[in-house]
């Protein structure tokens, strides 16, 4: 079992994810909807795993709290992300220990990624 962060701007999605990881085993410490908030809770309680979205409702993205997240952590993320242009991509490539899922995702591929992810933890 593993405590995950969850980090995701919609609540229907957020709740989805919470309900099929926790039936996978996983706990999950906290669902926060913005990057400030994700930061916060990240040093409140420091996770096993983020599940995070890139697209938030903050001033910084995904990718931008996952940059400043590893300035002290090598904690592994999932991104999941609508979002597939070559930018993105690279961008996501310049975090180590981490991969990402275009949306809409199968909860199979979320938790088969997330269990891999750990694995190399």
């Amino acid at each position: 079992m593993a405590n995950i962060l969850i980090v995701e701007d919609e609540a229907i999605v957020a709740m989805e994810n919470k309900m099929n990881l926790n039936k996978a085993g996983h706990q999950i410490i906290a669902i926060v909807s913005t990057g400030e908030a994700a930061i916060s809770a990240f040093s409140e309680n420091i996770p096993d795993l983020m599940l995070m979205d890139i697209k938030l409702r903050s001033e910084v993205d995904g990718i931008q709290v996952m940059e400043i997240i590893r300035q002290s952590s090598s904690v592994p993320v999932l991104f999941l992300t609508g979002n597939s242009d070559s930018k993105t991509r690279e961008r996501i490539g310049n975090i180590a220990n981490s991969s990402f899922l275009l949306k809409p995702t199968l909860t199979k591929d979320i938790v088969n990624e997330v269990n891999r992810l750990l694995s190399h933890k």
